[in-house]
């Protein structure tokens, strides 16, 4: 990893105001199979967690992300689980910029800050983002970690509300996956996105997740369970706030 980073973006990605423990619940359709996920979140100083937990449909309840970011230290430790597994792996460099298997959730697109590993931006280098509908945004690249030769991750930020609204993954020039904020949610949610879109433009496949739910509090402790636990608190501070 590298020496400690500033945490940035700020405001950081999916994040709600002043909020420190939150979730909200999201849904998509992938294929003819639909999708429902429950996202939390919790800061604490210098750190944040970040959990993702499929609920829907059966088959696949029980996989998890679990995130763990460090701004003093400099780290980021992504744990994954899908039922086909024994148990939890911990995601080497290389595929942390990649996607839980048989979904279109990126773990970068979780992260609630720009991941370490990810090189400096370079002023003035070509960041093109216009294939997005932020194409007013500014923009910036960076360059992959050295495991991954050839890959850059360009991401565009809204200037009146300072967010990444726009990220996209290349590897030698070749875009290999995009995502973009479709429609941003209420202020008093911290612009907590609605509508997000991720494509891969070599297949043309497109998915679209939806926020179902307005963002709840959630016990800080609760994160120091696992994820079943979390997953049946989530679902109890959810309970009738369907956005």
């Amino acid at each position: 990893m590298t020496e400690a980073y500033v945490r940035e973006p700020d405001p950081p990605n999916l994040g709600v105001g002043t909020r420190e423990s939150y979730a909200f619940s999201v849904e998509a359709t992938i294929g003819q199979r639909s999708m429902r996920y429950l996202i939390g979140r919790r800061f604490g100083g210098h750190t944040a967690v970040t959990v993702l937990l499929v609920s829907h449909p059966a088959t696949l309840a029980g996989t998890h992300v679990w995130i763990t970011e460090d701004a003093a230290a400099g780290s980021c430790r992504v744990v994954t689980y899908v039922p086909t597994m024994k148990t939890p792996i911990q995601l080497v460099e290389r595929h942390v910029l990649g996607c839980l298997p048989l979904t279109d959730i990126g773990y970068l697109d979780l992260m609630a800050w720009r991941y370490p590993g990810l090189g400096p931006g370079r002023e003035g280098a070509p960041a093109d983002i216009s294939w997005s509908r932020w194409d007013g945004a500014s923009a910036r690249s960076y360059p992959g970690p050295s495991c991954t030769p050839g890959l850059t991750v360009t991401e565009a930020t809204d200037r009146s509300t300072r967010m990444v609204v726009a990220r996209a993954v290349e590897r030698l020039g070749t875009p290999v996956r995009r995502w973009e904020v479709l429609e941003l949610g209420d202020p008093d949610a911290g612009r907590l996105p609605r509508r997000i879109q991720v494509s891969r433009p070599q297949t043309g496949h497109c998915t679209e997740l939806r926020r179902t739910t307005e963002p709840a509090d959630v016990p800080a402790a609760a994160f120091e369970t696992g994820p079943a636990e979390l997953g049946e608190t989530i679902e109890a501070a959810l309970d009738g706030r369907a956005g």
